[in-house]
């Protein structure tokens, strides 16, 4: 009786040994993918246009100014985890800038996680670059910057709810107008604009 209890001991700790070397092997997936949606708020936007005016002498105006404006934005992403701390995706998107109108950004996101557990909630921070276009006549080319933080609560091995917090800053090009008129591309030398806000938002990570 004594060798039976000694053997099935024996098999239970062989049995739990390789199921958690299972499940340290399976302990996050390879590839991710997921949605986003985030609440944004602009706060300054600043401008610096050189053209020729319809009477044919030429201007140069810049400046800048802090407003509140109310936006949102929306993301469907695709990533790579190299291992338990780092993930890179590609984000394709949606969202509302203020005087830009909309844009649809094409960023590459790199995320670090803190803590060896990703089966654990945990804290992450994340940079945001890339490239898209302004939704506007005619469409314009656009940059887009975000770098913030946010904290993941772990729902299974497959599934994330992260909660986001960031600042972001997109650059493109305006339409202008000098005392009402627009001012044709052709007469334009040069149209920056950069409009910079915070985000707070949501995101579920498969």
């Amino acid at each position: 009786m004594r060798r039976i209890l000694v053997i099935l001991l024996m098999l239970s700790s062989f049995n739990i040994s390789v199921f958690a070397q299972k499940e340290g092997e399976k302990a996050y997936p390879a590839f991710t993918f997921g949605a986003e949606w985030s609440a944004a708020a602009d706060l300054w936007s600043g401008f610096h246009y050189n053209f020729f005016a319809p009477e044919g002498y030429r201007v140069d105006l810049r400046g800048n100014s802090f407003n509140y404006r109310n936006d949102s934005e929306a993301y469907v992403h695709f990533g790579y985890n190299f291992n338990e701390n780092w993930n890179l995706a590609l984000y394709v998107g949606y969202a509302g800038v203020g005087e830009m109108s909309a844009v649809a950004p094409i960023t590459l996101r790199g995320t670090r996680y803190f803590g060896r557990n990703p089966m654990a909630d945990r804290w992450f921070t994340f940079l945001d670059l890339g490239s898209g276009i302004c939704l506007k006549r005619p469409v314009q080319e656009i940059l887009s910057a975000k770098t913030g933080c946010g904290y993941r609560l772990s729902l299974s091995r497959d599934t994330k709810l992260d909660l986001l917090l960031a600042a972001r800053s997109i650059y493109s090009h305006k339409n202008i107008t000098y005392d009402g008129v627009p001012i044709d591309p052709d007469r334009t030398n040069r149209n920056d604009f950069i409009i910079a806000g915070v985000t707070l938002g949501m995101a579920v990570v498969f």
